[in-house]
């Protein structure tokens, strides 16, 4: 949320829901288990059983989580008590935050995409989404424990205006489609990216469980909002782990947790190449690899999650076993965007027991990374998982530390999303669980922390289904905020 020296404008008057929110907002889904690790309610999730053991996972496979995936909580209460009647500050315009579709070059980019990190604004014709355009928004990803109709998987957020009281749960307006849910045309996806026009890719998970499309990418289109699959790789049951859209070579990387690669695609979703981090073998489109896919998941160390195109160069995360978790980054060939298996490097060792799910470079070059609490390949839990900054120095990118705290319980409450608005004195925006639990409220969602860092005390926090009496532990995932046109790149480490 962009700081302003606008004074706060507050309003009373009831939220805005739009024709596409939930009526009921029921977060459901959670038991009376006392969770011994932090005293919140374990959820009945694919990792987090009643006695809380997954939430001291270490990502160790041991299976801690009962990882049955199903996401068969208790139905919300159903009241909606939480939805109407609420103070929120004014929300002003943002100018023109698409800055155009593109044109500049190379490739695709945008002149605020030179170096590669892209994404424009979604530009929905539906009149629910009017309100929406021309403000910052971020987007998310998530499972839930609602059933159908209010099931769903992606939310986009309006985080533009002046910052409300830190703190407290503000009720930012929420837009969903109808089709995007777990059992409609979107299903379940974690990783999330968008191109330099728009429109949204989503890759498949087993996060939150099996999935019964592991092979499949989802586009949204960010006009019509139509769902096709974009892209189907060769996956049998593992699914992917992150996805992102590079401007220079007009392709997607995709980060295949079957075979070990990381995908290469076109904008017609067609194989461009793929690499593999544990061999460097690199392929000239679709891979060949004996029995794959055969349904297993690739060995931990073997296992790519992350992955960022910047400044000529893929970055992308290992998971690897407990404390084996790491950062690396590969050049590519040319504007082609085929990587050099040769220029592989390892940036750092990761710091913690769980697996790095997101990275993403500020406004001023400086990188966060965020991690996932996995207590099993498929098994998911809370509290083990925060947020890292590294600043680039002398050739090499030095830890800061644990500089942007997420949530109310230690040892930290990340859920693997982080990224960064684009203006001078902005917000690191990441996605985690209890980030207030105290109040009696109990809000998870998405927290947004000024630049310099802090916690829950000077930060924005919105729970992304606008009901705070039960529990959405573990449920969200990856958040991605559009760029602005207008803005300066990212510049390159150095």
């Amino acid at each position: 949320m962009a700081a302003s020296n606008r004074p706060f404008m507050f309003s009373l008057i009831p939220l805005l829901c739009l024709t596409a929110c939930p009526n009921d907002g029921g977060a459901g889904g959670f038991t009376a288990g006392l969770d011994t690790n932090s005293a919140e309610t374990g959820s009945a999730d694919a990792g987090s059983n009643s006695d809380g053991d997954a939430d001291t996972g270490d990502g160790d496979g041991d299976g801690d989580g009962d990882g049955d995936g199903d996401g068969d909580g208790d139905p919300g209460d159903g009241d909606g008590d939480a939805d109407t009647g609420n103070t929120k500050f004014d929300l002003a315009p943002v100018g023109d935050a698409g800055g155009g579709q593109g044109g500049f070059g190379p490739g695709s980019c945008r002149s605020s995409e030179t170096y590669g990190a892209s994404g424009n604004f979604p530009a929905f014709e539906d009149p629910a989404y009017a309100d929406f355009l021309d403000r910052t928004v971020a987007i998310v990803t998530h499972n839930n424990w609602d059933g159908p109709p209010n099931n769903f998987s992606l939310t986009i957020v309006d985080i533009s205006g002046d910052p409300p009281p830190p703190n407290m749960n503000y009720l930012a307006p929420l837009y969903h489609r109808p089709e995007w849910t777990l059992t409609g045309a979107l299903g379940k996806n974690f990783g999330l990216t968008l191109d330099s026009y728009g429109n949204i890719y989503l890759a498949a998970t087993t996060v939150w469980g099996a999935n019964p499309t592991p092979d499949e990418i989802k586009r949204i289109d960010g006009v019509t909002g139509e769902i096709t699959v974009f892209a189907t790789l060769p996956n049998s049951g593992p699914a992917f782990g992150n996805i992102n859209y590079d401007c220079v070579s007009e392709s997607f990387y995709v980060s295949n947790h079957e075979d070990g690669r990381i995908y290469q695609i076109d904008m017609d979703g067609d194989i461009v190449s793929t690499y593999k981090h544990s061999t460097g073998d690199v392929t000239i489109g679709p891979a060949n690899d004996p029995g794959e896919p055969d349904g297993q998941f690739v060995p931990r160390g073997e296992r790519p999650w992350a992955v960022q195109s910047h400044a000529g160069r893929l970055y992308y995360s290992i998971w690897g076993n407990s404390n084996d978790h790491s950062v690396w980054s590969v050049a590519y060939e040319g504007d082609d965007g085929i990587i050099d298996p040769g220029t592989a490097k390892m940036e750092f060792m990761s710091p913690g027991s769980q697996p790095v799910s997101d990275l993403s470079f500020a406004h001023s070059g400086w990188m966060l990374i965020a991690q996932r609490t996995m207590s099993g390949d498929m098994q998911t839990g809370a509290h083990q998982s925060t947020t890292f900054e590294y600043d680039y120095q002398d050739g090499e990118w030095v830890s800061q530390g644990t500089t942007y705290i997420v949530g109310e319980l230690l040892p930290y409450s990340a859920t693997g999303g982080v990224d960064h608005d684009f203006v001078d004195n902005g917000y690191v925006w990441m996605t985690g669980d209890a980030l207030d639990f105290y109040t009696p409220d109990v809000v998870y969602g998405l927290q947004g922390t000024p630049y310099g860092g802090g916690g829950i005390e000077v930060s924005t926090i919105i729970d992304l289904d606008h009901e705070v009496a039960q529990q959405d532990k573990t449920v969200y995932g990856d958040v991605e905020l559009p760029i602005p046109g207008d803005v300066s790149p990212v510049p390159p480490p150095g």
